[in-house]
């Protein structure tokens, strides 16, 4: 046989024996996940959940996911493939998995939009210095039966197992569990606003629990219907002493509930502990020159509270001076990031299951919670300040209008400092919360913010926390994972506590990062050297104005009359002086932020541009040196094979 024949058939025996191995590992469904955080492989809960699927109660997934998606997406669809190949791999006859590549305006599509309404979504693509807009599909939608569960569309910021493994949960169960939401003045259900003749949308936070749960509107007036597993109390200091003898009634009785007390709601200013309660609708509006016809007198929150073992000052609003966010540099130090501390410090060592997994929660001017003297309560901090925060006063960020009323929040210079960590959000368990014939005990969650529960935190959780548009998470708050998880641990349902805390973690270069740090310290050193030069000139201009007042109303030789004329043209005259100077400061500053940006841009362009030319050109040196190697050995061996007598000089 001839060499070359030989090698052919070498070569298609070897063809074959690749062929039929993949086809054997294809067949015997063996799976590996490399990957750090194992995100590709499926989790022991959500196998046993598979596994309990049976013929007599068959599931149909119908995965809609378009073949091409943006940059952005296509971790999102790369997971999302391999969990449902991975769910088809290990289901058995009682799973089907039914995976669609939908065009625009093909079968596929029209059976998405008619059957489950799982309907395109516009997104923006920004590759090759084009932007263009797509149409992506990436929505699930789950039946079993008369069951029906659908995922609309997976946003780059959820995770892929746990929607599906929740809506998996929800499909397979006979009946949801019941989170009953009390109505109070803090309408998170929603409400038909009489005033405006239009309909108040429920919150985000809504949506979300009517995911897993079945949501129902409580008449705070009445007792807590026995089929309510958790119950939730938006704003406590808005209800009265009869609506309070009922939540009483309710905990005493040894059954779990989350409790939000706000010192200074953002979302509205009229539902602070302070103020009178609301009238009922159509019972009167607010008058122009006074504050509105208030409503029944609020009952003792604070009464409440202690009798739990919590004790809570509604006056108080806490703060705390660390920010780890430069992006963030102006925000307010009452906006709280609860997270791991530059000292070290972990608010979520505790390790209840409500705050497992955790990475970051942001409160909005929260207020301060402590454990009440001479009770056996167990009080478990859940968040909480760092070492470098403290607290103002209500009256201190608030001021009233004659017209307009409550007005905040304000910002004092002033502020009380502490050494100690403020808690923010606790957990008060005691005894035990058996069946009837057992010991009653206490299973309650108080937590001192209601804003941190807000629609800006879904969207958020929802888009993933890509500031700068690279690709990659630049923030990442847990507050849609705070509430849940203290919803399923206080129902006694944690099945998907541990599926929350599974999260890809987002790698920076770090290199890059090190190599553009003096300039990102210089950008932040100037926008701040920036914002203190407005303020110190906007501060001047008004010291300008108090000046000219006083000197007038110093002057003795003016009479009262002329007093108040001079002291009215002067105020005019500087304050048309202090608005113009206040306009050309903040121009300015403008300016001089823009220019930073700009620098601080054209620095980091330096050093990618820098590695994107050592990335193609080093890369190809070790092969050129390799081949001059290669080279240089065979003309040596060629050398040596050729006769002394033919070489070139032989005699």
């Amino acid at each position: 046989m001839q060499p070359r024949i030989h090698r052919l058939i070498r070569l298609a025996s070897f063809a074959v024996t690749a062929v039929s191995l993949t086809y054997v590992l294809q067949r015997t469904n063996l799976r590996a996940d490399v990957t750090a955080e194992g995100l590709s492989q499926i989790t022991k809960p959500t196998q046993d959940l598979i596994a309990g699927i049976t013929v007599e109660r068959p599931v149909v997934i119908h995965a809609y996911v378009s073949k091409e998606v943006p940059r952005e997406y296509v971790a999102v669809r790369s997971r999302l493939l391999t969990i449902l190949r991975e769910m088809q791999a290990r289901g058995g006859a009682g799973l089907t998995v039914r995976i669609l590549e939908p065009e625009p305006f093909s079968p596929e599509a029209q059976e998405a939009i008619d059957n489950y309404g799982i309907a395109p979504q516009g997104v923006t693509s920004r590759e090759a210095g084009r932007v263009q807009q797509l149409q992506v599909f990436l929505g699930v939608a789950f039946v079993s039966g008369p069951h029906e569960e659908v995922i609309p569309f997976l946003d780059r910021g959820l995770s892929p197992e746990y929607e599906i493994v929740r809506a998996l949960r929800t499909v397979t169960q006979e009946k949801k569990k019941v989170v009953g939401v009390l109505r109070t003045d803090a309408t998170i259900m929603g409400n038909f606003d009489l005033q405006a003749r239009r309909q108040q949308p429920a919150w985000r936070v809504i949506g979300e629990l009517r995911k897993q749960y079945e949501v129902r509107s409580l008449n705070p007036g009445a007792e807590i219907p026995a089929d309510v597993d958790v119950l939730l109390v938006p704003q406590l200091p808005s209800m009265t002493t009869p609506q309070l003898e009922f939540v009483q009634k309710y905990i005493d009785a040894g059954r779990p509930a989350l409790l939000t007390v706000d010192p200074l709601p953002l979302f509205d200013m009229s539902l602070s502990p302070s103020e009178p309660m609301k009238p009922p609708p159509g019972m009167g509006q607010q008058n122009m020159f006074g504050p509105p016809p208030g409503g029944e007198p609020k009952g003792d929150y604070v009464g409440f509270l202690e009798k739990l073992g919590v004790k809570w000052d509604a006056q108080k609003i806490v703060f705390d001076t660390d920010n780890p966010h430069p992006n963030f540099a102006g925000t307010p130090p009452h906006v709280v990031f609860v997270g791991k501390r530059p000292d070290g410090t972990d608010p979520f060592a505790s390790q209840d299951s409500v705050v497992m997994g955790l990475n970051e929660v942001v409160v909005l001017f929260g207020g301060e919670l402590t454990a009440a003297a001479g009770h056996e309560a167990e009080f478990v901090p859940l968040l909480s300040t760092g070492t470098r925060g403290g607290y103002n006063k209500f009256e201190e960020m608030t001021e009233r209008h004659m017209l307009f009323g409550l007005q905040g929040p304000v910002l004092p210079r002033a502020r009380t400092m502490l050494s100690t960590p403020q808690v923010i959000a606790a957990r008060i368990t005691a005894g035990e919360t058996s069946g009837e014939g057992g010991t009653k005990g206490k299973n309650v969650v108080v937590v001192a913010d209601l804003d941190m529960f807000g629609d800006q935190f879904f969207v958020l959780n929802e888009r993933g926390g890509d500031i700068d548009g690279d690709g990659v998470d630049d923030i990442r708050f847990d507050n849609v994972t705070f509430l849940l998880n203290a919803i399923d641990t206080l129902s006694g349902d944690g099945g998907l506590v541990d599926l929350r805390g599974r999260k890809s973690m987002y790698r920076r270069l770090s290199k890059v990062d090190e190599l553009t740090k003096q300039a990102s310290d210089k950008r932040n050193q100037e926008v701040e050297a920036a914002s203190k030069k407005a303020e110190d000139d906007i501060k001047a201009a008004q010291g300008a104005l108090d000046a000219a007042v006083k000197k007038i109303d110093e002057d003795k030789a003016l009479d009262e009359t002329t007093k108040q004329v001079l002291l009215k043209s002067a105020e005019e005259a500087e304050n048309r002086r202090l608005n113009a100077k206040r306009e050309q400061i903040t121009r300015d500053k403008v300016r001089a932020i823009e220019r930073t940006e700009s620098e601080h841009l054209q620095a980091v362009r330096e050093v990618e541009d820098w590695i994107r030319v050592v990335a193609v050109l080093v890369p190809p040196i070790p092969a050129i040196v390799l081949g001059g190697l290669i080279f240089m050995r065979k003309r040596r061996r060629e050398q040596a094979s050729i006769p002394s007598s033919r070489k070139r000089g032989a005699v």
